[in-house]
């Protein structure tokens, strides 16, 4: 038998609820939460909460939330769709349209910018949400959208306080994850570490098996703002430009600091995006800037096509001109997230693949521009008509690893897609409290990668049409 050198493909498997009875026990814990991306509480006495919600909002869900928050001390809980502030309509996405990423991002998504956007349905659902939190001051607590939050918080300006955090539980598979029953506490000590170590970092190395090799030095100043900014909950900034910029910040920069524009060279290669699925792509990059693109289908051909057309651009305080730029590289670091399969190709989520890159170990790996000088980036895309933001290469076994300064020791932050924090006998100990360590401390999602992790020929099975990969898998009862 064929042994590999990465773990396994699985998945975890959860039953459609039938009852508000079914989905009380984790509403009650999502609501005492007040760590990550979904975290509700604490929940204040007799406060109002706005929930911006997706028309296949599963009805159960709803009705044991609101008990929820009600039992939690809320005074009233307020469903909403985008298209009651916005006037359009929602729509069905797939995971077939992963091309689609680049497309949105050149269409500028209604308002020129996807981060002012409504990241679930494609709408711009800022301006009228705010127009709306307004008029009905009442509501103190406000669940909005998938991601980008503090880009939220940033786009409803001073209605930005109101943000708590994304809405992801429209979906039933999703509510129902492990994900959001994962103890606080342990989630806080597995990022805390991962954060102390990086300001020691004097080289940064990021390898996947699909083809990515990325690396860059770094001073000790630079190591140190990166370190500063790099703690979004759940969502932890392994770039150092992601993490030094006004437009991401998590602990005030000051806007006068430049951002960290780190010599970064090497390829990233991989087959999917926020959006879905792609034939294999390799994007090129010298210097932290794109240069080259092979491979990747549509999505390819729109990011050659963007490249070459806003090649003059110079943004604000960046060292060259050139539109994509290298500027995410995003750690997530929820450990129970999976692939869902329940609404792979018929999803309310604009981005219906983007489930996936929760799960601790994945990185979405992203190039794009990152806004330091706010006004000034958005004179500049205004004048050369260029959309705003950035789009992703997901990589599942990256290892990331940094040389420690001073010394010869390459520490592995990632191996092979393992958070190395989960083997740490303090955090193991600490896992002790809340249960079986074994269990907590485990992925309960592992892609499969023919060649990589499982049977077949990665070159020949699975990059030139992942999702037919997929597609057959699922049909054959195997896990995606």
């Amino acid at each position: 038998m064929t042994q590999y050198n990465y773990p396994a493909p699985k998945a975890p498997t959860y039953k459609e609820p039938k009852s508000v009875k079914d989905c009380l026990p984790q509403a009650r814990e999502i609501v005492m939460k007040q760590h990550g991306r979904t975290a509700m509480g604490p929940i204040a006495k007799g406060e109002s909460i706005l929930i911006i919600t997706l028309p296949d909002q599963n009805k159960f869900v709803q009705e044991a939330v609101t008990q929820a928050c009600i039992e939690a001390g809320a005074g009233k809980v307020t469903f909403m769709m985008p298209s009651e502030l916005t006037g359009q309509k929602e729509r069905f996405f797939s995971v077939e349209d992963g091309w689609d990423e680049a497309a949105m991002l050149k269409e500028g998504i209604a308002s020129g910018s996807p981060e002012t956007a409504d990241l679930a349905s494609g709408m711009n659902v800022a301006k009228p949400l705010i127009a709306f939190l307004k008029k009905h001051p009442e509501y103190t607590k406000v669940f909005w959208d998938l991601g980008a939050r503090t880009q939220k918080v940033q786009v409803l300006g001073d209605q930005g306080h109101k943000f708590k955090a994304n809405w992801l539980f429209n979906n039933w598979e999703e509510y129902l994850s492990d994900a959001w029953s994962f103890p606080d506490e342990l989630s806080v000590e597995i990022e805390r570490s991962i954060v102390n170590v990086i300001g020691q970092a004097s080289e940064v190395r990021i390898t996947d098996p699909e083809g990515t090799f990325l690396e860059f030095p770094l001073t000790a100043e630079d190591a140190r703002k990166w370190q500063y900014g790099a703690w979004l909950k759940g969502h932890l900034f392994m770039d150092p430009l992601q993490a030094s910029v006004v437009e991401a910040e998590v602990v005030p920069h000051s806007p006068a600091a430049p951002p960290v524009f780190r010599d970064m060279n090497g390829v990233l290669a991989g087959t999917s995006n926020h959006r879905g699925f792609f034939p294999r792509m390799e994007l090129h990059i010298e210097h932290g800037r794109l240069v080259d693109v092979k491979g990747g289908g549509k999505y390819g051909d729109i990011i050659k096509e963007m490249n070459e057309k806003f090649k003059n651009v110079q943004w604000p305080g960046y060292p060259d001109k050139g539109y994509f730029w290298f500027c995410d590289c995003a750690l997530c670091t929820i450990v129970k997230a999976f692939r869902r399969t329940s609404d792979m190709f018929k999803s309310c989520w604009g981005f219906p693949n983007i489930a996936e890159r929760n799960r601790g170990g994945v990185f979405h790996l992203g190039i794009g521009s990152r806004r330091h000088h706010e006004a000034e980036h958005l004179k500049v895309a205004k004048k050369h008509g260029a959309a705003l933001g950035h789009i992703h290469v997901h990589n599942y076994f990256v290892t990331y690893e940094i040389k420690l300064r001073g010394t010869d020791t390459w520490y592995k932050i990632v191996d092979k897609g393992w958070l190395t924090a989960m083997s740490d006998p303090a955090i193991r100990a600490l896992a002790t409290k809340y249960g079986d360590p074994d269990k907590l401390l485990s992925y309960d999602w592992v892609p499969p990668l023919p060649g990589i992790n499982c049977e077949g020929d990665y070159l020949r099975d699975y990059a030139p049409n992942p999702l037919a990969y997929l597609k057959k898998r699922m049909k054959e009862g195997k896990s995606v």
